[in-house]
C-alpha cells in the first residue's frame, strides 16, 4: 500500500510537469512564430525534437496492391525534462526503499530506468509537417494531430512494393524515411503481411512479455525497474 503512494506521486509529479511544461511549450511556439514571421529568424534548429516510428502493417489487397500503414510520434525534449525526469524517479525510488516492506523491497532492488519514464516527460508536437519518402518514387506530406501522432495509409502498386521490399530477420519489409521540420530523418519499417497465410494477433503483458499485471508492485518493477524478459513457451 505505501509502495502504492510513491507510484501515485510520480503519476502526480508527472501530471503538474506536464502542465507545466504545456503552458511554455504554448508560449515558445508563439515567440517563435513571431521571430519567424516578423524577423524572419529560422528558429526550427533549436528545437529538441525527436520522433518515433511504432513497427507498421502492409498487406496485399485483394485488387493485387498493397496498402501500407504508417504510425508515429513526434515529440520535444528538454534539459529542464530530463531533471524533472531524473528527480521524479529519484523522489519514488527513496521513497520507495523507505516506505516498503522487507517483502517488497525485493522487487525495488534497482534504478528506475529514464528511458522508460522519457515517454512521460516530453511535448507532443501538435500540427507539424511530416514528409514521408517511401522508396525513390513516393512522397508524401502529412501532419501530426494533437497527441502529436501521425498516421498515414498508402496504395502502392504490387510491382514497386515487389522491387522495395528486403528480407529483415526473416521477415519482409518496405523501410521508409520520416522527415521532420528541422529536416531531421527518421527511418521506418513496414512489414508485409502476403493475404494467404497465417497471422498471430496477440497480447503483450503476461503473453508475451511477463509484467506480473495482478500484482501492482511488480508490474511497476517490472514496467520501471528490471530486464524485460519473455513468457518462455510450452
Amino acid at each position: 500500500m505505501m509502495v502504492s503512494s510513491s507510484l501515485i506521486l510520480l503519476v502526480f509529479i508527472t501530471f503538474l510537469a506536464n502542465i507545466e511544461s504545456q503552458i511554455i511549450h504554448k508560449l515558445q511556439d508563439k515567440f517563435k512564430k513571431v521571430a519567424t514571421e516578423r524577423f524572419g529568424v529560422d528558429v526550427a534548429r533549436y528545437d529538441h525534437e525527436e520522433m518515433m516510428l511504432f513497427p507498421n502493417i502492409g498487406f496485399q489487397r485483394k485488387e493485387g496492391d498493397w496498402r501500407l500503414n504508417l504510425l508515429g510520434w513526434r515529440f520535444q525534449t528538454s534539459k529542464r525534462n530530463k531533471l524533472l525526469s531524473e528527480s521524479s524517479s529519484a523522489t519514488v525510488e527513496r521513497l520507495a526503499r523507505l516506505l516498503a516492506t522487507s517483502e517488497q523491497m525485493v522487487y525495488y532492488n534497482d534504478s528506475f530506468n529514464r528511458d522508460r519514464l522519457k515517454p512521460f516527460m516530453v511535448q507532443d508536437e501538435t500540427n507539424e509537417k511530416i514528409q514521408i519518402m517511401i522508396g525513390t518514387k513516393y512522397n508524401y506530406t502529412t501532419k501530426t494531430d494533437g497527441d502529436g501522432q501521425f498516421r498515414s495509409s498508402f496504395i502502392i502498386p504490387n510491382k514497386d512494393v515487389q522491387e522495395m521490399k528486403k528480407t529483415i530477420k526473416n521477415e519482409q519489409v518496405v523501410t521508409f524515411k520520416a522527415i521532420g521540420d528541422n529536416a531531421d530523418v527518421w527511418e521506418g519499417q513496414v512489414h508485409l503481411l502476403e493475404r494467404h497465410g497465417l497471422c498471430v494477433i496477440s497480447d503483450v503483458d503476461d503473453t508475451i512479455k511477463i509484467s506480473e499485471v495482478l500484482d501492482k508492485i511488480r508490474l511497476v518493477a517490472n514496467t520501471f525497474i528490471h530486464e524485460f524478459r519473455v513468457v518462455e513457451g510450452k
